[in-house]
């Protein structure tokens, strides 16, 4: 059987396209894989840019850190801060006509040299007493932060304009060095040291 040369290009065009079906069929999954791998590479070229910004601007970064611990209160280590911290918000608190009902004050929590722990209180007072003691406490500047602040008119008779609520402010400060709090890492670097040859 002679085949003509019409009927050679249509066989030719035929396997063709079935050879380039089959190749796309299981070349398909590839493909969707080499998809996720460009989004994945994309995704991880703008975490390697954003961790280069980030180490570009360390300098800066720990000059405005050591800026700002240099401003907070320093208290000796194995000390709780709260013995101070109280009695001075007490104190700001009354010279501002604020009555502070009930104080609780949350476990001290460590990010490195820096310190924090959050005294939640029940007050008594009204709005100018309230405005006032919320301005003196900002102007301490980044010493302490008001994280919470709630506020409800007190019912009963003789009670107009007086308010009462609770807030909850977060204290920042420092420990001073080579006490209690102090040991276990100087330990560690002196068993890290030792162990250098």
């Amino acid at each position: 059987m002679k085949m003509a040369a019409r009927e050679m290009n249509l066989l030719g065009i035929t396997l063709a396209v079935v050879w380039l079906a089959a190749t796309y069929w299981f070349m398909e999954p590839k493909f969707a894989e080499w998809s996720d791998f460009a989004e994945q590479r994309e995704e991880l070229e703008e975490r390697l840019n954003m961790a280069n910004r980030l180490l570009d601007s360390r300098e800066t970064v720990e000059e405005r850190l050591a800026e700002f611990s240099e401003g907070l209160p320093v208290f000796p280590a194995g000390r709780r801060a709260d013995s101070e911290l109280l009695p001075a918000l007490e104190r700001l608190a009354s010279q501002q006509g604020l009555v502070l009902m009930r104080r609780e004050t949350d476990a001290e929590r460590e990010a490195g040299d820096l310190y924090e722990t959050t005294i939640t209180c029940q007050w008594e007072g009204d709005l100018d007493a309230l405005v006032k003691f919320l301005y003196a406490q900002q102007s301490q500047g980044m010493v302490s932060d008001i994280r919470q602040l709630t506020v409800q008119p007190m019912g009963g008779q003789g009670q107009d304009g007086r308010l009462r609520g609770t807030f909850a402010m977060d204290h920042a400060y420092r420990r001073a060095s080579g006490g209690v709090d102090n040991q276990p890492e100087a330990a560690a670097l002196a068993a890290v040291e030792g162990a250098q040859p």
